[in-house]
């Protein structure tokens, strides 16, 4: 068996925000209708509309954030459609990634808001920079957040909220290089300060992100566009979307290759908090949005509403990118993975009555216990891999271990991943200044092929066992294509 080391020292990284475990719910494909709403007149058990199989799931894996209503949609949907009686609403055309449907509007502010409060989610809302106006989201921030007097305020008491919703994250348009209106940079950030001028007014509290990209120089005009204007920039998003192989049909080389996607996440963050450090120097912290991410699958097509299996592999790969976002905590200050259900790398999916969760849902689970402590520097000796580059980048061989590691009072949370796909690791733990006691150890571990299904939904889960006290080292035997989480006392 293969041997590693796991060194963690005794140096803080920062705090990390549970906001870096956040999801993202889009008017696209069965996400939100079909998946989150089925509607208070459905057969299919809801609380509110939404079906009550996948809120008590979401609950018990806690979504701390969750952005909503996109994606592309953001930039067509004009949120009074979405208020009032719900048989009075408007059925208008909705268009998202190529997909051109009838939107009821059954879904509106109003339905997203309570479904965050059932499941104790921060709301995040995108607005329409695209074929809006900066009164149209200025007015829908005072809607949601107003406690003055004024009419918008009561029309919202009058639709059943008479307490102000205190939206607090909003975002100004989304890819608006692209489907958000075919922007040049320079020409967005103008148009983000002309509205980010309208919407502090209407609520001074709220944090704004801009639209970023994955393409360095967008972000470099944007920002330095808006350097004398910072005090409106608070966060300013980053998307990133990758695959290698088709989903559940790979070799090694693909296997591998889906494995770089932590490091290709790092060079994202790590060029776009150059451009924020050398444009935003000495005036104020800009947080980095890393608010859609995930795996893009060649099976997720328009014609089956960006639908794809969800394998192990997906989920260990996912694991390399929470490290990462655990690692930058001190300046990532939200991620959202694409999309909560159905959509892409779904946390769950549905089938009718049947609901079932993913593999990457189980590791997210995992990743709870990191949530509000302290990010610990971790050194890795491990074995590993020559793999190919994953969207063009390559950061040299692959460590075949990926960990992160955290601690709040009396306690210590170590998560490892071995991202070998058909060998057992043995792991050495070595807690620097410090000593393990009794704990538990979670588990998520399979083929890596593996997805669940209605009819096998626990092909893939999570498994726990108690560990005893074990002085400054320990050593584990993780099975291959795995990814555990121990907490144990120090």
């Amino acid at each position: 068996m293969a041997q590693a080391t796991l060194t963690i020292l005794p140096e803080t990284l920062g705090t990390i925000s549970p906001l870096l475990h956040g999801h993202f719910a889009e008017h696209l494909g069965r996400c939100c209708y079909d998946g989150l709403w089925v509607g208070t007149d459905s057969p299919i058990p809801n609380r509110g509309g939404f079906r009550t199989d996948l809120l008590t799931a979401l609950r018990e894996v806690g979504i701390p954030i969750l952005r909503w209503p996109g994606g592309c949609f953001a930039d067509t949907y004009h949120w009074r459609d979405g208020i009032g009686p719900r048989a009075s609403r408007p059925r208008s055309l909705a268009e998202s990634c190529g997909l051109r449907v009838v939107e009821d509007n059954q879904l509106g502010t109003h339905e997203f808001i309570h479904l965050c409060r059932e499941i104790g989610a921060e709301p995040y809302l995108a607005g329409n920079v695209g074929s809006g106006s900066p009164q149209e989201m200025m007015d829908w921030i005072h809607y949601c957040n107003g406690s003055l007097d004024t009419t918008l305020a009561r029309e919202r008491a009058a639709n059943g909220h008479p307490e102000p919703m205190n939206v607090r994250y909003w975002g100004v348009g989304n890819e608006n290089w692209g489907c958000g209106g075919n922007y040049e940079a320079t020409d967005y950030a103008k148009e983000f300060r002309r509205y980010a001028t309208f919407l502090k007014m209407a609520d001074p509290s709220v944090e704004l992100i801009a639209c970023g990209h994955s393409d360095r120089t967008w972000n470099l005009r944007v920002v330095e566009t808006l350097r004398n204007h910072s005090g409106y920039l608070d966060h300013l998003s980053v998307h990133r979307y990758y695959s290698a192989g088709r989903a559940t049909v790979f070799t090694d080389e693909e296997y591998y290759q889906l494995m770089r996607a932590g490091e290709l996440v790092e060079e994202d963050i790590r060029y776009t908090d150059e451009i924020l450090r050398f444009f935003m120097a000495g005036r104020r912290q800009v947080g980095i949005a890393f608010d859609e991410w995930g795996v893009w699958h060649p099976e997720a097509r328009g014609e089956v509403n960006y639908e794809e299996p969800s394998t192990q592999r997906d989920a260990v790969s996912a694991a390399g990118v929470l490290d990462t976002f655990q690692r930058w905590c001190a300046r990532v200050s939200m991620a959202n993975m694409a999309q909560i259900v159905n959509v892409l790398q779904c946390l769950a999916q549905t089938d009718g009555e049947k609901m079932w969760v993913t593999p990457t849902y189980h590791v997210f689970r995992l990743y709870r216990a990191h949530r509000g402590a302290q990010a610990l520097r971790v050194e890795v000796e491990t074995p590993t891999v020559d793999a190919q580059p994953l969207s063009g980048y390559r950061a040299g061989l692959l460590p075949l271990i990926t960990a992160s590691a955290s601690r709040r009072e009396g306690s210590v949370a170590v998560t490892l991943t071995n991202r070998h796909r058909t060998e057992a690791m043995e792991v050495k733990i070595v807690l620097r200044d410090g000593r393990f006691g009794a704990g538990a150890l979670e588990t998520v571990a399979a083929p890596a092929e593996a997805v669940n299904s209605a009819e096998q939904p626990d092909n893939v889960t999570l498994r726990s066992q108690p560990l005893a006290a074990a002085g400054d080292s320990l050593t584990l035997a993780l099975p291959p294509c795995s990814v555990q989480t121990l907490v144990v006392e120090a």
